[in-house]
């Protein structure tokens, strides 16, 4: 009659060892988490720039992440040859799927490794030539004809790293606005829940989503338009580009560039 009674007692204990054991390996299991790349809505420089469109040339993307349970997370997203996405202020197409271990993290961060554009050198090349002939006083039309040349080609042959184009609307007056950046870049952003707290959870019973959220509102804030006014241009078809490189009308690229990393959020699970 004892040896009966123990059957139950042992197979309820194997039950708990193992029920234990598959909750510990849960925190192994990867989720799918979808991180989406948006522009912020809101209007930008007094509503006088439109922005159309963000292009944003990656490497890799390194995940760090610290959990309550199952110990800390490194990952890394590596794109063969660079990926380049293009981000639109109407739509969220720009996405990247990934799988990350579930789990309560605090905190995780995303590393975004760049990569630049080897033929940027050549219009790097040819900008430095075009001020030589600014300075010398050549003339101004043909001087704005032949920036206009360069600024083509980075619109229709160069990926870089990052280049914003919108439009610049003043007095009645519009002009283009291309800004490139080409240098290798890291930018690392903080996850946070919809609370602004950097306690974020990954979990296999919901839609695990991500929302990398670029600022231009906040970029522009620090520019005024007479600095636009005053900034040198070229001309394709009849109509005045600015470009702002590192290069070019350095002054206000580097104000804007300045305040990119730091204005970009992360929201996961909103």
């Amino acid at each position: 009659m004892k040896e009966h009674c123990k059957w139950p007692i042992i197979f309820f204990t194997l039950l708990i060892t193992l029920l234990g054991g598959c909750e510990k390996e849960d925190y192994t299991l990867p989720v799918k988490f979808e991180l989406n790349f948006t522009i912020k809505n809101g209007p930008v420089l007094g509503g006088s720039i439109m922005v159309e469109e963000i292009g944003l040339g990656l490497n890799s993307i390194n995940i760090h992440g610290y959990r309550e349970e199952g110990g800390d997370v490194f990952l890394t997203r590596k794109f063969d040859d660079g990926k380049f996405f293009v981000v639109k202020p109407t739509s969220s197409n720009a996405s990247v799927k990934l799988d990350i271990p579930q789990g309560v993290y605090n905190p995780i961060s995303f590393s975004y490794k760049f990569q630049p554009d080897d033929d940027d050198d050549d219009l790097i090349d040819d900008i430095i030539d075009w001020l030589e002939d600014f300075d010398e006083g050549d003339d101004l039309q043909e001087l704005q004809e032949d920036l206009g040349d360069i600024i083509e080609d980075y619109l229709e042959d160069i990926k870089p790293c990052f280049i914003l184009k919108g439009k610049f609307t003043n007095s009645g007056k519009t002009k283009h606005i291309v800004m490139v950046v080409n240098d290798p870049l890291i930018f690392k952003i903080i996850g946070n829940n919809r609370n602004g707290d950097p306690e974020v959870v990954f979990d296999k019973g919901i839609t695990n989503t991500g929302n990398l959220q670029f600022n231009p509102s906040f970029w522009f804030s620090i520019i005024t338009p007479d600095m636009l006014n005053s900034a040198v241009v070229g001309v394709i078809d009849g109509e005045e580009y600015i470009l702002l490189s590192k290069h070019l009308n350095s002054q206000i690229y580097t104000a804007i560039f300045n305040r990119i990393e730091v204005s970009t959020t992360l929201t996961i699970n909103e």
